[in-house]
């Protein structure tokens, strides 16, 4: 008689920094109805993996989950799954920053359900060749990978029906290859056609076996499933369906799949993940490239054929496409080498306590890529991150004394230095190979990055956005890589773009006749070469009269076809005493011969979390009493400042400057999600501009000065 064998995964997650009421909702709708039917299918044998959040999050909430499975931990029908505690990359977080998330995972279920977790789910199924060693280190056993990755290597067809042992420099792991077949059907098709797939691949030997491990998101979270998968029967049908035909389907935890059967053989796997994975890396234009070029070969059923020689990008290219990313990214390692150096840990030792819990927070994948789920794009997720970065500092700034501080270093690992400036709750970095600009600008106090801002830029998908169906899908359920869908009308309008990176301290010469919808597109005249070109650290950073300070000077031009005419901008940055605040001190320089008329411009970006919050508004006092939202387009002559107000954390920020026209517009983008295209609040821009004559060998000097205070 012909067998197959069966190991069902399922994996649960929600990111640090998510809304509690995504939690809550998620796990009504998918995690706890989940549980439930498992545990009423005691037959059914399955791997589960839930990452650090939700564990934290369910102990409040929903200890009803501890009990479910822990009743079925106790009967053997549940296998734990370990892995990184706040679900990070491994591969791109400091080796013992990943052996103390393994180990925190394998301790805390270890602690609640008396088992340690012999294998792993792996982030996003993102493997790297040296990740091996990592794992023989943290005690792990095995882990599971998409077939993609095997198929990459000519591991094709029945030689996907079981697993592999793979090493690096002697250090050995197991790897069972995911079905995408599999996570195709399972749940967007009939329960029945999950059945047939699986008996269809049976065979006389009975020693195959199929691997399906997947999101549990998909079992009532992702759009549609709920009434799919719960209200129309989906998963009672298809526990059925596989325990019904267990004459022909049987069912094996991985553990024990592992003590009663060999691997196929030995395999090395390149870098990579799951295939759509492969195309989200890549830059936008080559991102549509190969979404198209896989459809034409998907339509021609060649895929299969070609898919070992049809590779995009792997995970680490998130960091050159998105500059965003790879800031956070090295702001996070920043910390984790800091951590390290105050701790005077013996090699031996793993980081412990509230501030390197606050870094392995930091570590949680989501918020440094964007794919099908917003990501990256999701200003609260990069918040989640910032404010435990923020956190591990104040920590352990505490232990060490708040003193001043003002040097260099290369925090992004770009060959070009960056400066930082702190004093009290204050800190800057700044960075003069982009345009001379604040890169970000941190409230210790408040544990607060009000500078994580977005640039808007080209993504693959955004060709679709013109041609989106904005009626519901029929028919069967899709799944979350086939919905093109608009949660809102007119969205191709927002379709603007940056050609320089948005932080804070811009400076722009613009053209004749700008007007605020040129420079809110970001198609506006720009005949400078200053806002996305290096300056130079001319003084400092040092510390004078107590107060971090750095000047920056760029020698460049104006440009009218090809004529250049020379002009030479300092800009002096220091903090106010104690960290209340800094200033700005702009020197405009004409080293020529005639008089320069110019029209000079500072762009600031605020990340504020909402466009519409009621509790965070700005307030120009010498034009209105009105409260204005960081959503508002507005436009003011004459301001000498402002004040915005930032209830929801307690902070005021009240800015001076010299006499300006001020324009203020809301940053958005439209990205991608697992319910269709949308529109995101990123930042709000607020460009000071003055109409500026500068003699002949002449200066012009501008002053900005913000200073930080509590909301009593």
């Amino acid at each position: 008689m012909k067998r197959i064998n069966f190991l069902f995964a399922v994996h649960l997650h929600q990111p640090v920094g998510n809304f509690e009421g995504v939690f809550e909702y998620a796990t009504k709708s998918a995690y706890l109805p989940f549980l439930k039917a498992m545990k009423d299918a005691p037959e059914f044998p399955f791997a589960f993996h839930a990452s650090g959040p939700l564990w934290e999050y369910w102990e409040k909430h929903f200890p009803q989950i501890f009990d479910l499975v822990t009743e079925m931990v106790s009967r053997g029908q549940l296998e734990l799954l370990g892995g990184g505690f706040y679900e990070p990359i491994l591969a791109v977080i400091p080796r013992r920053d990943a052996l103390a998330q393994l180990k925190m995972m394998s301790d805390f279920l270890d602690d609640k359900f008396g088992k340690r977790p012999r294998g792993i789910w792996l982030t996003e199924r993102i493997w790297e060749p040296h990740l091996p060693e990592l794992l023989a280190a943290a005690g792990v056993e095995f882990t599971l990978t998409d077939d993609y990755h095997f198929k990459s290597v000519g591991v094709t067809a029945e030689k996907l029906l079981g697993h592999y042992i793979t090493e690096d420099n002697g250090h050995r792991t197991i790897i069972f290859p995911i079905s995408q077949d599999l996570r195709y059907l399972i749940p967007f098709r009939e329960a029945n056609e999950t059945v047939d797939f699986l008996i269809h691949n049976a065979d006389r030997t009975g020693e195959r076996a199929l691997v399906f491990g997947d999101d549990g998101e998909k079992f009532g979270l992702w759009p549609g499933t709920r009434k799919w998968v719960w209200d129309e029967g989906w998963m009672s049908r298809f526990i059925g369906g596989i325990l019904k035909n267990r004459d022909i389907i049987r069912l094996y935890r991985f553990d024990d799949w592992l003590d009663t059967h060999p691997p196929i053989g030995q395999v090395y796997l390149p870098t990579g993940s799951y295939f759509e994975m492969s195309e989200w890396t890549l830059p936008a234009g080559l991102a549509a490239e190969f979404h198209k070029k896989g459809r034409e070969l998907k339509a021609a059923n060649k895929m299969d054929e070609w898919l070992p020689f049809f590779k995009g990008g792997f995970w680490r290219g998130f960091f050159t496409k998105y500059p965003e990313s790879a800031w956070m990214h090295k702001r996070m390692l920043h910390v984790s080498n800091e951590l390290l150096d105050s701790s005077e840990l013996l090699d031996s030792e793993l980081p412990t306590g509230e501030a390197a819990r606050a870094l392995y927070r930091a570590q949680c994948n989501c918020a440094y890529w964007h794919g099908v789920f917003g990501g990256l794009y999701l200003p609260h997720l990069r918040r989640g991150i910032y404010d435990n970065v923020l956190r591990a500092e104040s920590l352990m700034n505490d232990r060490a004394g708040k003193l001043p501080i003002a040097r260099r270093v290369d925090m992004d690992i770009d060959g070009c230095d960056e400066v930082i400036l702190r004093d009290g709750d204050l800190q800057l970095f700044i960075k003069p190979s982009d345009g001379g600009k604040i890169a970000e600008i941190d409230l210790l106090k408040w544990e607060r990055n009000i500078t994580d801002t977005l640039s808007r830029r080209p993504e693959g998908y955004h060709r679709l956005v013109t041609e989106a169906d904005e009626k519901a899908h029929g028919g069967d359920t899709a799944s979350i890589h086939e919905i093109v869908h608009s949660k809102e009308n007119g969205l191709s309008r927002l379709l603007h773009y940056d050609w320089f990176n948005r932080r804070f301290l811009t400076d722009f010469i613009f053209g004749e006749n700008l007007t605020p919808e040129e420079f809110h597109s970001g198609e506006f005249p720009e005949v400078g070469d200053f806002a996305n070109r290096p300056y130079e650290i001319i003084d400092g950073p040092r510390i004078h009269d107590g107060n971090p300070q750095v000047t920056l000077c760029r020698d460049g031009g104006i440009y009218h076809g090809d004529n250049r005419t020379r002009l030479i901008i300092e800009k002096k940055i220091s903090l106010l005493a104690g960290g209340g605040g800094f200033k700005v001190k702009y020197v405009l320089k004409n080293p020529g011969d005639s008089p320069l008329e110019l029209h000079f411009g500072a762009e600031t970006n605020f990340s504020l979390m909402s466009r519409d919050h009621p509790e965070v508004h700005f307030h120009f006092n010498d034009v209105s009493l009105k409260n204005i939202r960081p959503g508002e387009t507005r436009e003011f002559e004459g301001i000498r400042g402002y004040e915005l107000h930032e209830n929801a954390d307690g902070f005021r920020i009240t800015c001076s400057c010299d006499k300006c026209r001020l324009w203020m517009f809301p940053v958005e983008t439209v990205s991608n999600s697992e319910s269709g295209f949308e529109r995101v609040y990123q930042e709000t821009s607020l460009l000071h501009h003055w109409r500026v004559v500068i003699s002949s060998r002449g200066e012009q000097i501008i002053r900005l000065e913000w200073s930080v205070g509590s909301i009593d």
